[in-house]
């Protein structure tokens, strides 16, 4: 049998890390979005193109129709990150940022403010988690990898360039939700199995 991708130390350690990355980021968007951001304890997973399917199998009895940011993670620390929204992600957002019809109400105006929430999550957590490991990480610009799509087909989508193709690797699946509402919305990180290393080493090194 191969050996265990972290250890039960090494488990528990990075899921601190984890936790104090996203505590971080969800200080800072209570601050920029006035309190309304609510996390639960993010779930670390080990995953690979078998287990593909149980995480597909989840959404789609989760949700009718998603979207989908993606980003790219890059760096020592690498991979996939997805922001992945139900349909009443935007009405709820609408709701809780005090917009009105205004504001606008077509595709473009839903797309920004989705791409709004994504990028201000994904950067700061990926920048607390990069500080905490000591690993060079950065993203690339994020897109809507699919708007408001059926969740067979963005299910799919979702992990056709999944780094868990490549090899057994780390997920980290965090929700989160809009204060005073039962909306969730997910972050899913996989990291690339070349990137596994160097969290070990990063672990291993005193702090």
């Amino acid at each position: 049998m191969s050996d265990p991708l972290l250890s039960d130390d090494e488990r528990d350690q990075f899921g601190e890390i984890v936790n104090i990355a996203m505590g971080r980021a969800g200080a800072d968007l209570a601050e920029a979005f006035a309190g309304f951001v609510h996390l639960r304890v993010p779930e670390i997973h080990s995953v690979s193109a078998a287990t593909l399917d149980d995480t597909r199998e989840r959404l789609m009895r989760t949700y009718e129709r998603i979207s989908i940011l993606h980003q790219e993670l890059i760096g020592e620390l690498a991979g996939d990150i997805a922001v992945v929204y139900g349909p009443a992600s935007y009405a709820a957002l609408r709701e809780v940022l005090g917009f009105d019809s205004r504001d606008g109400d077509g595709r473009r105006q839903r797309e920004e403010l989705l791409l709004e929430l994504g990028s201000a999550l994904t950067g700061t957590f990926v920048a607390g988690i990069g500080g905490l490991l000591g690993l060079r990480t950065g993203l690339r610009p994020p897109r809507m990898a699919l708007f408001d799509a059926p969740v067979q087909e963005a299910a799919r989508r979702l992990f056709e360039d999944s780094p868990a193709w490549r090899g057994e690797t780390l997920q980290i699946a965090i929700v989160f939700h809009l204060e005073a509402s039962d909306v969730p919305f997910e972050l899913l990180i996989t990291l690339s199995p070349d990137s596994l290393p160097a969290v070990r080493r990063a672990l291993a090194a005193p702090r």
